[in-house]
């Protein structure tokens, strides 16, 4: 409501009727619903203090609720009790401050449903981010796609899907929808915002709340650390928090329409070690050199280093000097986050023109990378997608730059001296591929003109925290950034020690086993029995029994079949199941990320029903990952297998003849071609041919001659130029009194290798027994 004062009293605008009247009204209405709570919305300009006086003096005051700014909001449960059930929010030009009114501002977070007055998110202003209370004005002017006056309001989906998609662009439940005068026509939504379950929770950096919580999702924007997410039961939600600068615990929160859903999840925020993804460190001691990489060669003109009084050892590059640091994807630039920082001093700061600190010589959209000064103001440029800052430096003045760029959100932003001076969203990345250079930029028509140093490059988003650490030359320690480079630049000493202790621990193990062979020998080894129930077999062709003894193979259909597989590998490898990111990339590459989830979801849902008519094994969401979880009687010859080749000391000659009864029905899912198989398939082709060979060595002291020949098929079956399989059919034939068929296979055997490998093979027959009879007898 709109209230005026006039002679120290207050009237509703337009009306002679007393404010003091309407707070009677709401008095009574209060009293006949005890269990609600009433927020009051006022427009007011004057002196607050009148407005105060008057509601303190109704009926309303000892039932009042208000709330220092700052500070979390108490359950509706907590008002109720407490009888604090009527809350005043006032916006206005009025003058001083009260302590029974809260200003909108400073509480709710607002936008407008109406394009024309549309409310404008700004994501670098913590204080809106966090602002816990959600406001829709001018929610009646939405645009739809329906006439008011062809279909009732409360049915026109436009209105329901503004509020969804809002509440999970901002992650805030709406908390006040304003309809000017026609709550008749929406006296509807309500309830149907109340049919969304609610996903909420707080993510906090030690015990506080953290200010601004990234998320991946690209649907959602950066949000306080309270946060609150519409769910609708049968689809999988699935919520990827990150902070800058921290690693978060859990990864990611994973909904699905089978899980009992918390009251509200915890997500704890833990710093990252200062080297983690450091991909360039240049401190210009006299030589420039990455320590990140140090076998790294750069050349370059017009530079030399120098001594300066306050940052010793320094790279001068004056006009038209510059160092060629290598292509972009040396460290992380192209399609992804980074972080560019540097001390840097300008001897001449170009009033009409750019000083490049670093930069390449490419143009076109988003492939001209350039961190400059334009005209003094610190400047963020990727070509046609660019950031300025307004800020203005100095000449001859030491200064710590840092530039960061943050692909989830496109945000490109400027730190000077450690402190944020600007920030830029929505910003696509940089996808040049031209070498980088230090001092120049634009087609080399920019130089740096002063001095650089401590030159550092990551490739990751570094926390703001982070950022002013650096900016006082926290030392960043050469075993942290060794550790932090293994995967881009060679092997670190803390991995060699730590191989070197695996390898003593290794050993020890070897040695217990060896003292204790009892446990290797009960490893494992079940009579090789057919089992007629609750089963799924991977060698040879693909089959799934039910637990009456009912083939079920044609229920997994060709995605189905993918989902489970993919799942119950990767549960055995990692024991941890298969990453939900893992299984989009892989299953479903190249699909939006709400068609994935709905995919991911429905086939999820005809697998689970699918296992339920086998016992022992279920799929089990944990969080960010998908788990295959088995307990007898199920029985997979695959599971059994793979447990088998883990054995580090190798298998007794009992272990190796289960191992065959579970491989002997052909190769590792034969007639399946998907490409991530390749590598898993061959992996186990191998482990196959070693465990064959080894118990065809034991077979041949033996002369188990009709084993030798269905081990040396098998072998085949997965490498037909296998050349100790063939020799394997040739002594087992020859072991026959079969001298012309052993001559035979091994002619038959030369053709196929020429024929492949285009030459003749090396061997002939007599060359050939007498190569391997050494190496089997």
């Amino acid at each position: 409501m709109e209230i005026v004062s006039n002679d120290k009293h207050i009237f509703l605008q337009n009306t002679t009727e007393k404010f003091a009247t309407v707070l009677k009204k709401i008095h009574s209405v209060i009293q006949e619903n005890q269990a609600k709570i009433m927020p009051v919305f006022i427009r007011y300009n004057g002196n607050i203090l009148l407005l105060d006086s008057v509601i303190n003096e109704s009926e309303l005051a000892s039932s009042i609720f208000y709330l220092p700014q700052g500070e979390t909001w108490p359950s509706v449960e907590y008002l109720v009790q407490a009888n604090r059930r009527i809350i005043f929010f006032v916006d206005g030009n009025y003058s001083g401050v009260s302590r029974i009114l809260h200003h909108v501002k400073n509480y709710a977070f607002e936008i407008s449903a109406n394009n024309s007055a549309n409310g404008l998110y700004v994501s670098n202003n913590s204080e809106i981010i966090n602002q816990e209370l959600f406001i829709i004005n001018d929610f009646e002017d939405l645009p739809t796609k329906f006439q008011s006056n062809q279909l009732n309001r409360n049915l026109v989906p436009d209105y329901i899907n503004f509020l969804l998609e809002n509440w999970k662009k901002y992650g805030k439940r709406p908390n006040f929808i304003f309809v000017g005068n026609e709550i008749l026509n929406f006296d509807n939504t309500v309830d149907q915002l109340n049919s969304f379950t609610w996903i909420k929770g707080v993510a906090k950096i030690s015990e506080k709340n953290i200010d601004k919580l990234y998320w991946k999702n690209p649907d959602i924007l950066v949000t306080g650390g309270n946060f609150s997410f519409p769910y609708r039961g049968g689809e999988e939600l699935i919520l990827t928090p990150f902070v800058p600068g921290y690693k978060m615990t859990p990864e990611q929160i994973v909904v699905t329409g089978e899980m009992t859903i918390p009251e509200s999840y915890t997500i704890f925020a833990t710093p990252l070690p200062l080297g983690e993804d450091l991909t360039g460190s240049f401190s210009f001691e006299k030589k420039v050199m990455n320590a990140v990489n140090t076998t790294a060669e750069f050349n370059g003109s017009n530079f030399s280093f120098v001594q300066d009084i306050e940052r010793g050892n320094v790279l001068r590059l004056p006009e038209n000097a510059s160092i060629n640091l290598g292509k972009p994807e040396n460290y992380g630039f192209r399609n992804s986050s980074f972080t560019v920082s540097c001390f840097v001093k300008f001897t001449e700061i170009l009033e009409f023109g750019d000083n490049a600190i670093l930069g390449n010589y490419e143009s076109g959209y988003r492939k001209g990378l350039h961190l400059i000064l334009r005209s003094g103001h610190p400047y963020f440029g990727l070509w046609a997608n660019d950031f300025v800052a307004e800020k203005i430096l100095r000449p001859n003045q030491w200064y710590h730059l840092t530039w960061r760029y943050i692909i989830e959100t496109g945000e490109q932003s400027i730190f000077l001296n450690g402190q944020p001076i600007g920030v830029s969203d929505g910003h696509p990345p940089f996808s040049g591929t031209g070498d980088i250079h230090l001092g120049s930029a634009l087609s080399s028509g920019a130089s740096l003109r002063g001095y650089i140093d401590n030159l550092l490059i990551w490739n990751r988003p570094l926390g703001n925290e982070e950022i002013n650490r650096i900016s006082f030359d926290e030392e960043i320690t050469v075993e942290e950034i060794a550790t932090n480079a293994i995967g881009f630049f060679g092997i670190s000493k803390n991995l060699i020690i730590i191989i070197s202790g695996l390898i003593i621990i290794a050993m020890l193990i070897i040695i217990v086993a060896k003292r204790f062979n009892k446990n290797k020998t009960g490893i494992l080894i079940e009579p090789p029995v057919e089992i007629a129930k609750n089963k799924i077999q991977l060698f040879g062709e693909f089959k799934a029994i039910d637990n009456k003894g009912v083939d079920i193979t044609d229920l997994f259909t060709p995605k189905v079949r993918e989902l489970f597989l993919f799942v119950l590998i990767n549960s055995l490898k990692s024991g941890i199941g298969a990453s939900i990111h893992d299984i989009n990339d892989t299953l479903w590459s190249g699909i939006s990320s709400r068609k994935v989830a709905n995919n991911r979801s429905v086939t999820l849902n005809k697998l689970r029903k699918i296992l339920l008519e086998i016992d022992g094994i279920e799929f089990v969401s944990t969080t960010g990952y998908l788990q295959a979880k088995m307990k007898k009687p199920f029985y997979c010859d695959y599971v059994n297998a793979y447990k088998l080749c883990q054995i580090p000391e190798g298998l007794t000659k009992q272990q190796l003849i289960s191992f065959f009864e579970m491989v002997k029905r052909g190769r590792f899912l034969k007639g399946i071609h998907w490409e991530w198989l390749d590598e898993i398939r061959g992996f186990t082709g191998n482990q196959v041919i070693d465990n064959l060979l080894n118990l065809a060595t034991i077979y041949q002291k033996e002369e188990n001659l009709p084993e030798i020949e269905k081990i040396a098929r098998r072998i085949l079956d997965y490498d037909d130029l296998n050349e100790e399989a063939i020799f394997l059919q040739i002594w087992a034939l020859q072991k026959n009194n079969n001298l012309n068929l052993a001559k035979f296979n091994f002619t038959s055997f030369t053709k196929k290798y020429e024929t492949s490998f285009g030459e003749p093979f090396s061997m002939n027959f007599a060359q050939f027994n007498q190569h391997f009879e050494k190496g089997f007898i």
